[in-house]
């Protein structure tokens, strides 16, 4: 049974490998960032190693939903259409082992392949990670921590907990629907939802650490203005930088002596930041910032620390992976009960 299922799948199965092993060696061939203090600002001086790290990491994110879709949805669904399950559950083989061989040797599989991947980008980029946590700076990819929520997703051990539940997603699709298109297509808009829903109302909440810091021109990280302070124009937005490096930030917002969100900062508070032509960036009053602290007003920021990385990974993989043994007990029961 294990032979006849590895048999029906090795054409996707192939197809799927391929583009992993392609990413795989796309890694390999760049080779990994050179470790040091200097890590993050020569990755982002190589073009090359920031468009292959780009491109798997973009690749990571939609594998698990390409599993769901074209391992997971044609799983049961292409035998109803066709058929063949009459066929297939008539012989010695019951519908149960059937079913059980298929989800197991495919499903595995999945995880494998996607634990693999991520688990080699996250030795790709291992000296960026330890830049980042020492303090270092950088733009776009390159200066991203890997607790924010689309690093997090692309690399370690959670890929595969995706993969699993994005697999046992499109079975029981393609099982309840009984047709293979509707299942994948169904299976990639859940998907995308739960990927979308989980860091923003689950992940941001497991025990975020909260702090209030005074504002200053030394940990200034940005000054909205709705136009120039000459003509008028008044703050709408302080944010401060990380107060811990490789943290994730979740929430940066003005407070406040008593603590409240404020809605209008003070008309004098556009005139704190100008223009440094030396160094092409905000130039900070010090006294004026004084001004602002005095007046009560603090930032408060809420992150997840960058030491909960692999705890998180963990338990993000552990949760998605028990709820793909869900799916799958739906699975069985509707094939036992509602399938003929």
């Amino acid at each position: 049974m294990i032979w006849l299922a590895w048999r029906q799948f090795r054409f996707p199965a192939a197809t799927i490998l391929a583009a992993v092993a392609v990413l795989a060696l796309l890694l390999l061939a760049v080779g990994a960032p050179s470790a040091g203090e200097q890590a993050v600002q020569l990755l982002m001086a190589d073009r090359t190693r920031v468009d292959v790290y780009q491109f798997v990491s973009i690749a990571m994110l939609l594998l698990p939903a390409v599993v769901g879709m074209f391992w997971g949805a044609p799983l049961v669904a292409r035998e109803l259409e066709a058929g063949t399950h009459r066929l297939v559950w008539n012989q010695s083989v019951t519908r149960t082992r059937w079913l059980l061989t298929k989800v197991l040797v495919i499903g595995l599989s999945a995880m494998v392949v996607t634990a693999a991947l991520g688990l080699l980008l996250s030795w790709w980029t291992h000296v960026i990670d330890d830049a980042l946590a020492a303090g270092a700076d950088g733009n776009g990819i390159a200066g991203q921590p890997r607790m924010t929520p689309v690093l997090f997703a692309a690399r370690g051990l959670a890929p595969a907990g995706y993969a699993a539940f994005a697999f046992a997603l499109g079975v029981l699709l393609g099982t309840v629907l009984r047709r293979t298109v509707p299942a994948m297509a169904l299976t990639a808009a859940i998907f995308a939802a739960v990927q979308l829903t989980v860091p923003a109302f689950v992940r941001a909440h497991l025990d975020p650490v909260t702090q209030t810091v005074v504002v200053s021109p030394q940990n200034l990280g940005g000054f909205l203005l709705d136009g120039p302070p000459e003509a008028g124009g008044v703050v709408k937005e302080v944010r401060v930088q990380s107060v811990q490096p490789g943290a994730w930030m979740i929430a940066n917002e003005t407070v406040d002596s008593i603590g409240d969100s404020i809605g209008d900062y003070p008309s004098w508070l556009a005139t704190c930041v100008k223009p440094d032509p030396e160094k092409m960036a905000p130039l900070g009053d010090p006294a004026c910032f004084q001004r602002f602290a005095d007046a009560g007003y603090r930032q408060r920021v809420v992150f997840q620390p960058a030491s909960r990385y692999w705890t998180f990974q963990v338990v993000e993989t552990v949760g998605f992976v028990v709820l793909a043994g869900a799916l799958v007990g739906l699975t069985f029961f509707w094939v036992r009960r509602r399938v003929s």
